[in-house]
């Protein structure tokens, strides 16, 4: 396997990535202080060249291996395959050079016996990835991922910025340890689904450990069929979703447990689907009752807008026994109750986009006839959405989810602005 070529020289300056949350209205989503997720702002710039999935692969992590602590830029139009496995050992802001092109792409590719690692990417130290397409097929076979990133270390600070992730089976962020900070922002994350299970295709799973911060801000998330985020009955510190439009997914809004939390001003359009003949709740949250940090309980959910498109409507009418979940738990009601919660302004507005993926209406079906039991069965029907049939992304024609300016969504903010993801 021939020598990938780097270009690193050291700089002077460092690097101080802004944390302010630009959504619909440039709004700062967080008032907590210590949200810094950017890695420590290394002083060494390496330029990373691509792998060629032959002669060359894992060219970004053997980079990182001998340069350490680093900002490594990833050039347009190339691609980093990830063959075997790949821990990340350093702090790293991983970000695609200047210029146009396409995004720099990230992808796992199987060893020469077909072998293809559970795991993308394993992280030890604090990460940034900017403006980089990351895609969890294997390009040699087009098998999926199992699981695309893992933290293996407790304090770790995780965060994508004008990200474009693509394809998991399992789930998209596993952590493995404790007090972590997950922060997505600017980005969408889409087809995380295994649907001959569906209980998987999560965006976070705490696999319960507790964790310090979970946030999403100005992001589409669309086409998953489990969690937004899996908390597992453990305290995350802080849970925040704001100004994001969610579209097709599985699993309703679990929330156990999480001491502040903040959803404002999004969009949830046919979001938890994975219905059930014992409950309506959607907003499910659920009080730490052997957790002292119960006490400081501060929570707001507002401003945002639950709905059900027709072809999901007629489903509910065709099978009864699925009940549609619009509520808030008896929990949340209690919180109401103890000046905890503030529920308020959240509406159900009929929404058309503009360019939507086509809903996987059949597999749906499926789903609701037989209440989600035997999925297997049923695996091979259409569900993951492409723009046109070719495997990747272009700029300017991905799916959005842009809407009327006269709808009531357009001015339901908590400034009277749009609600929603905007791109």
């Amino acid at each position: 396997m021939k020598l990938y070529k780097i270009y690193s020289r050291a700089i002077g300056l460092l690097f101080a990535l802004s944390l302010l949350c630009v959504g619909c209205e440039n709004e700062d989503i967080l008032d907590i202080n210590d949200l810094e997720i950017s890695p420590s702002n290394p002083e060494s710039v390496i330029i990373v060249e691509p792998d060629d999935g032959i002669t060359s692969v894992n060219a970004l992590t053997k980079a990182i291996n001998e340069n350490g602590d680093a900002t490594y830029i990833l050039r347009r139009d190339g691609v980093y395959y990830m063959e075997g496995k790949n821990v990340f050992k350093h702090n790293v802001v991983i970000k695609a050079e200047n210029g146009s092109g396409k995004m720099p792409i990230i992808q796992p590719i199987c060893d020469a016996q077909g072998a293809l690692n559970a795991d993308m990417i394993r992280l030890e130290g604090n990460a940034t990835f900017e403006n980089i397409y990351i895609i969890g097929k294997d390009a040699a076979t087009g098998n999926l991922m199992q699981r695309l990133f893992r933290i293996d270390e407790s304090n770790v600070r995780l965060k994508f910025d004008n990200c474009f992730i693509d394809h998991c089976r399992n789930f998209c962020i596993r952590t493995d340890n404790v007090n972590n900070k997950i922060y997505l922002n600017n980005s969408t994350i889409r087809n995380l689904a295994l649907t001959s299970d569906p209980a998987n295709g999560r965006l976070i799973d705490s696999r319960g450990n507790e964790q310090d911060s979970i946030v999403i801000n100005n992001c589409y998330v669309y086409n998953n069929t489990a969690h937004i985020v899996r908390f597992d009955n453990v305290v995350t510190n802080y849970f925040g979703i704001k100004h994001s439009t969610f579209y097709n997914v599985g699993h309703h809004i679990q929330i156990n447990y999480a001491i502040k939390v903040e959803i404002e001003n999004n969009i949830f359009a046919n979001v938890g689907w994975k219905s059930s003949a014992e409950s309506n709740v959607f907003w499910q949250i659920s009080i730490p009752k052997k957790d002292e940090r119960a006490q400081d309980i501060s929570m707001s959910i507002c401003n945002n807008n639950l709905f059900f498109s027709e072809e999901f409507e007629r489903l509910f009418a065709k099978y009864p026994q699925n009940l549609k979940r619009t509520t808030l738990s008896d929990d949340g009601y209690q919180l109401i109750e103890e000046g905890k919660l503030t529920f308020k302004d959240n509406f159900s507005e009929v929404l058309t986009f503009d360019y939507p993926p086509v809903l996987p209406m059949e597999y749906i079906d499926k789903f609701f006839e037989n209440m989600g039991s035997n999925m297997s069965k049923w695996a091979d029907l259409p569900f993951y959405v492409d723009e046109d049939g070719v495997e990747g992304i272009e700029a300017g024609k991905t799916f959005t989810f842009h809407y009327s300016t006269s709808s009531k969504s357009a001015t339901a903010s908590t400034t009277q602005g749009p609600i929603g993801a905007s791109f």
